[in-house]
């Protein structure tokens, strides 16, 4: 099968990951033209192996970044740099992403059989199992995100492509065209909705053809831990601010209206009544004092946060 597409791989100091990650990259039955990898200021010799490793491959261009963008600013360069190699399609993922060798064949021949649609995704499985929060629809009001079930992909039509609003940077695949009219990711998002926020600028002009039989091991966690058992990071920071960007920038009245009910109950009110009652004997100071900045932040986007905050 005739193809022209290039991948964009976005690495921060996980460099065995890297590794078995480009690994697949280059066994795909379907070779890439153009494997482009951007280094987020790596400081776990990932920069020198990268180095070594295209001097034997000359279809690698390697983007080193003297600080880390986060994936958001990763994603935004090395799509700018895909665009220019005039390649047909763009698969973008993590470097944490295993392609399974026929990834991009069964992609490809979906773009052949389905000419209507100008972004694909594939099946992302973690430990074993579909993990469906990578495959999402939007529910109106509130811009709320619903994960495509179980039953979208192996239901009464399995292996069958069904549609969907809103796909992760893990595995998504877009036509080059498609990136000329919605825009690149928005760097400022650093880590967390960028995918959507993008996702969402796609959906101006096609929805996502997600194809079952396409599928790729993410080696990250299978579960988090659930509320009241659940303690932030600083990624929680950048969630809740890009989520509240988002629907302002995307949504109606009613959508923000909608949306700030929802995270004021989830988010806010739910922080302050665990510290109140001290639940699990954990006072919750960390997770107030991340959630006040996220919201101030949102306000006003005048400082832009990069890498991990501190409050």
């Amino acid at each position: 099968m005739e193809a022209d597409y290039a991948v964009v791989v976005v690495t921060y100091n996980r460099l065995e990951l890297l590794k078995e990650c480009l690994e697949q990259v280059e066994n795909q039955t379907v070779p890439a033209k153009r494997i482009i990898v951007v280094d987020n200021a790596s400081t776990d010799g990932t920069a020198e192996y990268l180095r070594k490793h295209k001097q034997n491959h000359a279809h690698y261009r390697i983007i080193t970044c003297l600080e880390n963008l986060g994936g958001a600013g990763g994603f935004e360069k090395g799509i700018q740099e895909s665009a220019r190699e005039k390649a047909d399609c763009i698969l973008m993922i993590d470097d944490d992403a295993v392609l399974e060798s026929n990834y991009m064949e069964k992609i490809m021949a979906a773009r052949q059989r389905y000419p209507g649609y100008q972004a694909f995704a594939g099946t992302v499985m973690t430990a074993g199992r579909i993990d469906t929060f990578h495959r999402r629809n939007i529910a109106r009001p509130g811009l709320r995100l619903k994960n495509c079930p179980e039953d979208c992909y192996t239901g009464l039509h399995e292996g069958q492509p069904f549609a969907c609003d809103i796909a992760s940077f893990c595995g998504m695949v877009v036509d080059r065209e498609l990136v000329g009219k919605a825009g690149l990711p928005c760097r400022d998002y650093f880590i967390w909705f960028d995918d959507t926020e993008y996702s969402i600028r796609i959906n101006r002009y096609t929805r996502f053809l997600v194809i079952p039989d396409a599928k790729l091991d993410h080696k990250t966690a299978a579960d988090r831990p659930e509320y009241p058992h659940r303690r932030y990071d600083w990624r929680e920071y950048y969630g809740i601010r890009n989520r509240i960007l988002c629907v302002k920038k995307h949504g109606n009245a009613l959508d923000r209206a909608v949306n700030g009910a929802d995270m004021f109950c989830h988010i806010v009110f739910r922080n302050w009544l665990f510290g109140v009652v001290n639940m699990d004997g954990y006072d919750w100071a960390y997770e107030k004092r991340l959630v006040r900045e996220a919201y101030r932040d949102a306000r006003s986007m005048d400082t832009v946060r990069k890498g991990i905050p501190e409050f």
